[in-house]
């Protein structure tokens, strides 16, 4: 995108793999192609990796609406979270012996997830595995990258015309073949990243020719890139979306336009569909987005069908995050709260590779810092849930969190669900409750997280994190600190959609004091069922860790939609710390 510097990425590329050991395969197959690769590109061929295809279904998604204040929030706004530059980040297949690697947990929140990379060279980006894998499970689409670069960094449009090749019938070779492998690997579609000018004239040498341009080769070459874009649009299976970033106009030029308008809707829809969605540069007002609306709507579009552009990266300037945050109002209105469009979010990963500057500080240093892991999770959090890190309030005057405006979303529909509150790395791996790792990252193996991260009701005082030093299973736990007071303190933690069966049963496995501590329920009736420890015989797993086992006979043949946490107001302890290893139903 416009905000992409060549050299600065490659920076990125070279310091994160030296310290990743090189096991990060920036631009290398199966996950980077140049067309060439992909011209030749089949199911058996030499470019294609068997490890890399997920066989993971896209589960069914439901609205988690936290409370009733909550009910009216808009669930068709659809989140986009697009990373800048996932191939630094996260191209591998099997476990990675270091913990600090980029992570990912608030899959609840967002709706798509964009594997955002690609050089002048490597055109094709495509998603490693364990990221689909967790993505589906959690219900979110994991569409490519394909990135025709911008001319200065060379990108030329003699690679748009090798892209947009047609056999004898007429058909769009590279169309088939983008179709064929996100079939093969099992993810969901593309965003067309073209920021090549198409007018640019360039030497032997692939440098620009300063002053001069190729007006009609220029609007040739964007003629034919439009009908790809109907053709792959049209050919593609309809679980498949087809992205259109805003870049180029229909003469080929590269004009970003940060609205939808007469000069770029050919490329949202011109008789029939041109793309499934546009994702909006930054530069953009409300009044832009409500005339973008209206003229989606007059196309027979929707507005939820357009990702407004969010560059949440501190170095710029448009909706610089937490400190920029008009831009989130002006995508709702004011009266309804209901979203005019949708979201696209980019370079969140400014919490893990961001390295501050004068006007903002260094977020985390757990890219450098194993131990700095709790900076890295809660900037993240707060990306969702606001400044002061919970769900359950509203920021009003600072940064609100997009949790205020949309609801989560849960997968949880049937039993049995056990989760480790596992998010795909840590400083130990536990299995069997034997330690058989030390520093290590797989997103596949990262569990169902908390539907909401995280919502304290009552007691202010009371924080929820993810802990890496005492794990029952996997590589985390989650941990509840701080002081009990006279106020009881609710925690909401998955929102389900499951029937309850007489013989079901809970367990808990904690490590700390339980006192006051209760596990809860709510059915579908709006009635809760607290459920106090300590009225429970616990079983020693080892290593500090007890289980608790809660039968469900009472609530049999109900619809279980909220589980969670509660601590008793009846009571008084200071400097509270306990930690949940592992929450089962069965």
């Amino acid at each position: 995108m416009i905000t992409r510097l060549v050299g600065v990425l490659f920076l990125l590329c070279v310091s994160f793999t030296h310290g990743a050991e090189l096991h990060i395969k920036a631009n290398q197959a199966p996950f980077a192609l140049t067309l060439d690769q992909v011209m030749n590109w089949r199911a058996d061929g030499e470019f294609t990796s068997l490890d890399n295809v997920s066989s993971e279904p896209l589960a069914r998604r439901y609205p988690a609406q936290l409370d009733d204040a909550r009910a009216d929030l808009d669930t068709r706004v659809k989140i986009l979270y697009a990373p800048d530059g996932m191939n630094n980040f996260a191209n591998y297949l099997t476990s990675q012996d270091k913990f600090n690697l980029y992570n990912f947990t608030h899959w609840s929140q967002i709706d798509v997830l964009n594997w955002f990379a690609g050089t002048a060279d490597h055109v094709v980006q495509i998603p490693a595995r364990p990221w689909v894998d967790i993505a589906h499970k959690n219900g979110v689409k994991v569409i490519g990258s394909i990135f025709l670069a911008i001319a200065k960094y060379g990108g030329s449009p003699d690679t748009a015309e090798a892209l947009l090749k047609q056999d004898e019938n007429g058909r769009f070779i590279m169309a088939h073949r983008l179709v064929d492998i996100a079939q093969y690997y099992g993810f969901d579609g593309w965003l067309m990243n073209q920021e090549t000018n198409l007018t640019a004239v360039k030497d032997a040498s692939n440098e620009l020719v300063e002053g001069e341009t190729d007006t009609k080769r220029g609007k040739a070459l964007a003629k034919k890139m439009l009908a790809f874009m109907q053709y792959l649009t049209a050919i593609a299976p309809q679980t498949m979306e087809i992205h259109w970033y805003d870049s180029m106009l229909e003469n080929g030029q590269v004009r970003w336009q940060n609205q939808l308008n007469a000069k770029n809707q050919a490329f949202l829809q011109q008789g029939v569909a041109s793309a499934d969605a546009m994702f909006m540069n930054y530069w953009w007002n409300k009044p832009m987005v409500e005339r973008s609306v209206a003229l989606a709507q007059q196309l027979g579009r929707s507005g939820y069908e357009l990702y407004f552009g969010v560059d949440l990266w501190p170095s710029r300037n448009a909706q610089r995050a937490f400190s920029k945050t008009q831009w989130l109002h002006d995508l709702f209105d004011p009266d309804s709260s209901q979203g005019l469009t949708s979201i696209a979010l980019f370079a969140p990963n400014f919490n893990f590779n961001f390295s501050g500057e004068t006007h903002t500080p260094i977020f985390s240093h757990f890219k450098d810092d194993p131990n700095d892991y709790l900076s890295f999770y809660q900037t993240e959090q707060r990306l969702f849930v606001g400044d002061d890190l919970n769900l359950a309030t509203n920021d009003k005057n600072t940064w609100p969190g997009i949790g205020r405006y949309l609801p989560a979303k849960t997968t949880i529909a049937a039993l049995p669900f056990v989760t480790n509150f596992n998010t795909g790395q840590g400083q130990m791996l536990i299995e069997n409750g034997q330690k058989v790792l030390n520093g290590w990252t797989d997103m596949s193996k990262q569990d169902l997280l908390p539907t909401w991260q995280f919502a304290v009701y009552g007691n202010a005082s009371m924080s929820v994190e993810y802990n890496f030093e005492q794990v029952f299973s996997g590589g985390s736990s989650l941990a509840f600190k701080g002081t009990l007071t006279n106020q009881e303190t609710q925690i909401p933690l998955y929102q389900t959609n499951m029937l309850v069966g007489a013989e079901n049963e809970v367990s808990l496995t904690v490590k700390g004091s339980t006192v006051g501590m209760s596990f809860y329920i709510q059915t579908a009736d709006g009635k809760r069922h607290a459920y106090l420890l300590n009225n429970y015989q616990s079983t020693d797993k080892g290593r500090g860790w007890q289980r608790y086992s809660i039968a469900l006979k009472n609530i049999s043949k109900q619809h279980l939609v909220q589980i969670g946490v509660l601590f008793s107001k009846d009571i008084s302890v200071d400097d509270v710390a306990v930690y949940v290893g592992q929450l089962a139903i069965k």
